[in-house]
């Protein structure tokens, strides 16, 4: 019998993924280490292939996306919890904490052989049209749905659960504005860092270069840095390239963006790359530069301050209150903002004092093995 099964739509190593499954893949490595005993159920289409590392130290079980091609646009994704609920049912055992980490665990309240089901709201934000619904009404579950499916699930998970997470104060903010559950059920637990960005050290030597990395989606704001970039000063340009790591459902209209700035010789694209390697690149250039439109949390804002990097992001979602005064920030979707700072950055070398100033606060704010024991008591309330 599992402690603990972790659920999650997509999984760390599939080609659509972000901070939602590479959080859940490090709590459930941390809390096998621990000693507990661990599944995670991950999903993936029926034609999909996905490539498990060698080393796990937790049981990985393949639940079906309703998809042929799964990803964030998928129009069915809201149907994802019938399978999760199939295979966890079989799974699970009466000491069994079940832990959700998004819509797919919208029917785990119903697996009756468990000892507790908690949630984790991994959501940077939600539409307008979300806030102040009177849920007590029953024309809002019709409304929702035929607004966005996926809302209507992710509250059926909200409203089953036990014990409900969030990543910061500006996750639950939103959170109780648009579900309108009870608080007294809510937590604050942030996410901890990958021990490799915590070994990574970014010491100042005259590095050249721009990074981006992320989802490539409409809310990280790539196309804010676009339209930034391509107004520095043609020598900043040439000096100091653009290079943007990731992948997602935005980089064809954003390739096309890029060459719409003539910027086709000054980005490169690259990939999703493993930890070690984004970590060597964050520590290669000069600065990097994160311009979300939303955030729950900000795993890549706090992978790169712990190696002491210079990071310019924006004011969105939880930044402000993840970041503190450890990055420079400007409004969302200020372009001007955006360059200006990008500019003055580059106008001056990087302090040591900054630079250790950045690689301690992450350090010790920030480790999975603290969250870890917070969602443990969590798991035991």
């Amino acid at each position: 019998m599992y402690d603990v099964i972790l659920t999650c739509n997509y999984s760390p190593w599939s080609s659509y993924r972000g901070g939602g499954q590479k959080s859940t893949h490090m709590i459930a490595s941390t809390l096998a280490t621990m000693g507990k005993k661990v599944c995670v159920i991950y999903s993936k289409g029926v034609f999909e292939r996905v490539a498990l590392p060698e080393d796990l130290p937790y049981d990985v079980v393949w639940a079906f996306f309703f998809a042929i091609k799964p990803g964030i646009s998928s129009p069915l994704r809201f149907l994802n919890g019938i399978s999760f609920y199939l295979k966890t049912r079989k799974l699970s055992g009466s000491g069994t904490v079940l832990h959700g980490n998004g819509e797919e665990a919208s029917l785990l309240r119903y697996v009756r052989n468990k000892k507790r089901f908690v949630f984790s709201l991994r959501y940077p934000g939600f539409e307008p049209f979300m806030y102040s619904l009177p849920w007590n009404k029953i024309w809002v579950w019709p409304y929702v749905f035929l607004r966005e499916p996926r809302h209507i699930v992710l509250a059926l998970a909200l409203r089953g659960a036990d014990a409900v997470m969030c990543t910061s104060a500006s996750s639950k903010e939103s959170l109780l504005a648009c579900f309108r559950i009870s608080e007294q059920k809510t937590r604050i637990i942030p996410n901890g860092i990958d021990p490799v960005f915590l070994a990574t050290r970014f010491e100042w030597k005259e590095q050249n270069g721009i990074l981006y990395f992320g989802r490539l989606t409409h809310a990280k704001g790539v196309d804010v840095l676009l339209r930034a970039y391509a107004g520095l000063e043609e020598a900043t340009k040439q000096i100091h390239p653009l290079k943007i790591i990731g992948d997602g459902p935005y980089v064809v209209e954003l390739k096309r963006l890029a060459s719409e700035l003539h910027l086709e010789k000054r980005v490169e694209w690259q990939a999703w790359v493993g930890s070690q390697e984004l970590a060597h690149e964050i520590v290669s250039h000069r600065l990097v530069a994160l311009p979300s439109r939303e955030e729950s949390f900000g795993n890549t804002m706090l992978e790169t301050l712990a190696t002491g990097q210079s990071l310019i992001s924006t004011n969105a979602g939880s930044i402000p209150e993840v970041t503190e005064d450890h990055a420079v920030l400007v409004p969302r979707d200020d372009v001007d903002a955006l360059r200006r700072a990008i500019s003055e950055c580059m106008s001056k070398s990087p302090s040591r004092e900054d630079i250790e100033a950045r690689y301690r606060y992450v350090r010790e704010r920030f480790s999975w093995e603290t969250t870890s024991q917070m969602y443990l008591k969590s798991y035991e309330e």
